[in-house]
């Protein structure tokens, strides 16, 4: 395995968990079990996604005054685009945007990353997310749905209404994509976790206060973080954002609560549009199995993406 090639001072594996289910193939997760209790995750992943992850855990984290998970190492695998990433295992607990002390610690951790990241020139080295970079992947969901509505032989009336219902809601976002624009324009440039998801946040107690221990930074990339204080379902961290506003205060950046709010509006659009985007990957053309996976995620982010627009058209008002 991997994870042989980064054995040191005779640390050996004597049991390995499978942490994600078993139909997640090319992309799993373990937990390496160690003969005195030691404990490190083992991430499959793609190599591209890897790399940015191995940057923010190795250059960006350890700059940051908070506590964080160590990264253990990156092996690639000779062939084909995978690689596997090991962190250390956190004795934690699940991260609940359900707990108003989880949301406040969730606030001052990515106030505090933000506001650290302006000092990093990383904006050349991450992917750009500007609003820009949503409405392509808008722009793309849409075609991809238009085309397998006019030309998949696998779908049935059932999974066409679906499709323009969701054609018709992308649409509409697309009409308010100028004011949003100018929405995020008030917001620094900062380091964007990208997928700010409870699954990939954990919490730890511990003297003389718990912290929040952030992973799976496979999105990050530079520009509006407006993604990461999403506030639309259980899914986001939804963070507290006054305690977030009072970081930037303290940091001079003098952002008013409306316009956090609106950004934060915007920002579950970006989400949405991103998980839409996720869901039409899963396409192929006359395919009832693949299209069937794409009909259920878009019955369950219809909704919420509605919920998301006249969210969104209140925070523009």
């Amino acid at each position: 395995m991997a994870w042989k090639q980064l054995l040191s001072q005779g640390w050996k594996v004597v049991a390995i968990d499978r942490l994600t289910p078993r139909k997640q193939k090319s992309c799993p997760v373990f937990r390496l079990r160690g003969p005195q209790g030691e404990t490190v995750i083992a991430k499959r992943c793609r190599k591209e996604g890897a790399r940015i992850e191995r940057m923010i855990y190795q250059e960006v984290l350890p700059r940051v005054p908070l506590p964080r998970l160590e990264f253990r190492g990156l092996v690639e695998e000779p062939v084909g685009e995978f690689c596997w990433l090991f962190l250390d295992d956190a004795a934690s607990e699940p991260y609940s945007p359900k707990l108003p002390h989880h949301r406040a610690l969730a606030g001052r951790w990515l106030g505090e990353v933000q506001v650290a990241s302006f000092s990093f020139n990383l904006q050349d080295r991450l992917p750009g997310r500007e609003p820009g970079h949503y409405f392509r992947s808008l722009r793309g969901s849409k075609v991809i749905l238009v085309d397998h509505l006019g030309h998949n032989t696998a779908m049935v009336t059932e999974d066409a209404e679906v499709f323009h219902k969701a054609v018709a809601l992308l649409e509409t976002a697309e009409t308010h994509w100028s004011q949003i624009e100018e929405t995020c324009g008030v917001m620094p440039r900062t380091l964007v976790h990208g997928d700010f998801a409870a699954k990939n946040v954990l919490v730890r107690d511990g003297s003389p206060s718990p912290a929040l221990l952030v992973f799976d930074w496979e999105f990050a990339g530079w520009g509006v973080p407006g993604i990461d204080l999403a506030q639309l379902d259980e899914r986001a961290v939804s963070p507290d954002l006054d305690v977030y506003g009072s970081v930037l205060q303290r940091a001079q950046l003098h952002l008013t609560s409306g316009e956090i709010q609106a950004v934060a509006a915007c920002g579950n659009l970006f989400r949405l549009v991103e998980e839409v985007r996720w869901a039409t990957s899963f396409l192929k053309f006359d395919s009832r199995e693949y299209l069937i996976k794409t009909v259920e995620e878009l019955r369950f982010y219809e909704p919420l993406l509605a919920k998301a627009l006249e969210i969104l058209k209140v925070g523009l008002a």
